[in-house]
């Protein structure tokens, strides 16, 4: 920690931190992820190759370096460093270079820069990403397409919606089992602002509390089957705080190559080292485990239950037994698989037949299957309760509203009483899977869940495709880089309950259709 203090310091008072400093600071980090067999290696001269340091872990050096230096590796920085001595001399080099000063920034010589009004900041005129996104959007316009995002519904019915003015069938919606609009759903939102109100106006930590968030917890914990659980206000803002609360810098997060944004954001916040793995590869996880694990306080793992932009899921006991075998924790988001894997839709646990008890930390949402809005954490009895009074995303944010936390719990509710619903999901997604399959269309390694991609290459091409078929009666929105590899970008279908089986023939062909017609 002292180490960090100083380089700290260092940042605030340029050329104070001398290169032999830095070549400790700098050995120390790689020392940290050389296997056992290269340390003999490790030296200011020695090549990264030599000591073992293969990609991975020289990101992984780097990002505890950005914490403790204060500062950003640019990419075109990293191309060239061959040796420790090389990272030594980028360090040295560039720790105050002009791109990260916040004060006595050089103007950039030979660049004009034009007046303004006293008072006024166009950002358009002083950020580039400004710019850029500026042109995308002209670039779109020049092609004769329609900017892809932020379509706004007019109304919603069930699974028909009103876009400019017209009716489509909607595929792009996460309510999985058709509760948001449920009337005993609605009704208990609606209740619950008779009696508390449309906010609680308050972190639950300080009056924002109720009984209504209270019977949800219980309830939550109970359907996941978990001996705890706490609701969040946000399912994103649960996943960036809890990783950096439960991890510091004597830790490592290993995620999925494939994790949400949130997930990878919430290892980015943190002071920990992180490395993502190959999607779904629980072999590459293990050699990591094996390699790594001796060396930090705690390793937590996180994966997902269905991976919302393929449509795959991963191989729970097989993770767990890896997690078990290497004593690291195993962090599971349910954002997509609660409420549509398993018999009666309470995960992937569920799906498996696993006792969550065999996990550690169950993440999930209530804004998708559940209809409504926000995030929970469950497992065991003592750490939800240090979680539910410690984590930032908890303690310092407004609770979830009351109807909102009704709505919620009434849904849970529909689920015992209407089983029915999981069940014709599951039939829904598969007959939409397999006629899309028979059409020859690419649906990439989804199965069993209700999340399908139709894969088509380019972003060009998914962003015509999915105007195409709106203009045809069906809303399916594009997926483009860098969410996905531009060779994967596509249009992604949300399968529901409440689809009718003539709206999914429908579907499957019109867009087997429009992507013929791509050529």
């Amino acid at each position: 920690m002292d180490g960090g203090w100083q380089a700290l310091d260092a940042r605030r008072r340029p050329g104070a931190h001398s290169r032999l400093a830095i070549t400790r600071l700098v050995l120390e980090e790689l020392e940290r992820v050389t296997p056992e067999a290269g340390r003999g290696a490790l030296g200011p001269r020695a090549t990264l190759h030599e000591a073992g340091i293969d990609e991975p872990r020289f990101l992984d050096a780097v990002a505890r370096i950005e914490g403790r230096y204060q500062m950003r590796f640019h990419a075109d920085w990293l191309r060239g460093i061959r040796t420790c001595g090389d990272l030594v001399e980028c360090i040295s080099t560039r720790m105050f270079d002009a791109v990260d000063r916040v004060e006595g920034t050089p103007r950039r010589s030979g660049v004009a820069e034009a007046p303004r009004a006293a008072g006024t900041f166009d950002a358009g005129d002083a950020w580039p990403e400004v710019c850029a996104l500026e042109r995308r959007f002209g670039d779109l316009a020049a092609a004769g397409l329609q900017n892809p995002f932020l379509l706004a519904n007019e109304s919603v019915q069930g699974r028909l919606a009103r876009v400019d003015g017209r009716d489509v069938v909607s595929f792009t919606s996460f309510d999985y089992l058709g509760l948001a609009g449920h009337p005993d759903v609605t009704r208990a939102a609606k209740d619950a602002i008779d009696r508390f109100g449309t906010s609680a106006s308050a972190s639950r930590m300080v009056g924002g509390n109720n009984t209504i968030l209270d019977e949800l917890d219980a309830t939550l914990a109970s359907f996941v089957g978990t001996e705890r659980a706490v609701v969040f206000p946000c399912g994103y803002g649960t996943n960036a705080s809890v990783l950096g609360h439960i991890c510091n810098a004597d830790d490592l997060i290993l995620y999925d190559e494939l994790a949400h944004n949130s997930i990878v954001q919430g290892t980015v916040a943190s002071a920990a080292g992180r490395r993502p793995f190959r999607h779904n590869d629980v072999d590459q996880l293990d050699g990591l485990l094996r390699d790594l694990r001796g060396r930090y306080r705690r390793v937590v793992v996180a994966i997902e239950g269905v991976y919302s932009m393929d449509g795959d899921y991963p191989d729970l006991p097989a993770f767990i037994e890896v997690k078990r075998r290497h004593d690291a924790l195993l962090y599971v988001d349910e954002a997509h698989s609660i409420g549509t894997m398993g018999p009666g839709g309470r995960g992937i646990c569920d799906h498996f037949d696993v006792d969550p008890a065999e996990g550690d930390l169950w993440m999930g949402t209530i804004s998708k299957a559940l209809g409504s809005g926000g995030g929970y954490l469950a497992g065991s009895e003592r750490l939800i309760r240090w979680l539910g009074c410690t984590t930032p995303a908890f303690v310092f944010s407004t609770a979830c509203s009351p109807p909102n936390a009704a709505a919620a719990l009434e849904a849970v509710r529909v689920i015992g009483r209407e089983p029915w619903r999981v069940t014709r999901l599951r039939e829904r997604s598969e007959f939409f899977l397999k006629l899309a399959n028979d059409a020859g269309l690419d649906t990439g390694p989804s199965g069993d869940t209700p999340v399908i991609p139709v894969i088509l290459g380019s972003s060009d091409r998914a962003i015509r495709a999915s105007q195409a078929l709106l203009t045809r009666g069906i809303n399916a929105r594009p997926i483009l880089y860098p969410a996905v590899r531009e060779s994967a970008a596509r249009v992604r279908f949300f399968i529901t309950s409440e689809h009718s089986e003539e709206q999914i023939v429908r579907a499957v062909e019109t867009t087997a259709d429009v992507v013929a017609s791509l050529g």
